[in-house]
């Protein structure tokens, strides 16, 4: 009964935290939530150290969207990691974490370091299904000189990721100051979205690039192309 009584608790702070927000500020966890413990997390399986939590509720359950940096590159301008790590757990009544799904990248020889850009996260359900479409956003830097990252808006690479009913939509967008060094790709996910959703996404990067948060390829209306076949 005790533990029926915690795991209702705590699904209703998570329910008075979370519930109807898109932004990614509004939807930070509970501090207290029993489900972040670490014995929970070392349950679960996440492996870096965890720097944001995100809570939500729809139709189909609670969630919780864990975010590990390595935060093992410093820079003046930035703190970037050699690899981060993203998981996305449905909250069971017991407060047992399920994973929904999940992102592990890397840095790469030729980038200075990767973080994720939080400020553009969203948690809403674009096409109005009931179930929320999480959205992601995180950034390769290149170097500039020894001690330096650049942080030009059309020097390196970023990726989106979205999370809709169990699929995983990757867009990967590289971009440069000539025109035909820019390109945006997806995987076959996106192009299986409902058309709502794809536009949701292209708006979004057409509002990045406005904003000057980074420098897509406009050359499509922003629409990504199909990745090719990996051999």
């Amino acid at each position: 009964m005790r533990l029926k009584t915690r795991a209702f608790a705590s699904l209703a702070l998570l329910a008075t935290w979370s519930h109807g927000q898109t932004k990614a500020g509004s939807n930070e966890c509970p501090a207290n939530a029993p489900f972040l413990r670490a014995e929970a997390l070392k349950t679960a399986g996440f492996e870096f150290p965890v720097f944001k939590r995100y809570c939500y509720i729809d139709k189909s359950g609670s969630y919780a969207l864990l975010l590990g940096e390595k935060q093992d590159l410093p820079f003046p301008e930035e703190q970037l990691s050699s690899a981060i790590q993203a998981a996305l757990y449905k909250v069971g009544s017991d407060n047992a974490l399920t994973k929904q799904g999940a992102i592990r990248d890397f840095a790469g020889e030729h980038a200075a370091g990767i973080n994720f850009r939080t400020k553009l996260f969203e948690f809403t359900d674009v096409d109005g299904d009931g179930l929320v479409d999480p959205v992601l956003v995180y950034r390769f830097f290149e170097p500039d000189g020894g001690e330096h990252i650049d942080t030009d808006d059309y020097v390196g690479r970023i990726k989106i990721i979205a999370f809709h009913q169990g699929q995983k939509v990757t867009i990967h967008a590289i971009t440069g100051h000539l025109d035909g060094e820019r390109k945006t790709t997806a995987n076959s996910n996106y192009f299986a979205l409902p058309k709502a959703v794809q536009q949701h996404l292209v708006k979004k990067m057409t509002a990045m690039y406005g904003a000057g948060q980074f420098g897509f390829d406009n050359s499509y209306g922003f629409v990504p192309k199909k990745e090719t076949a990996r051999r």
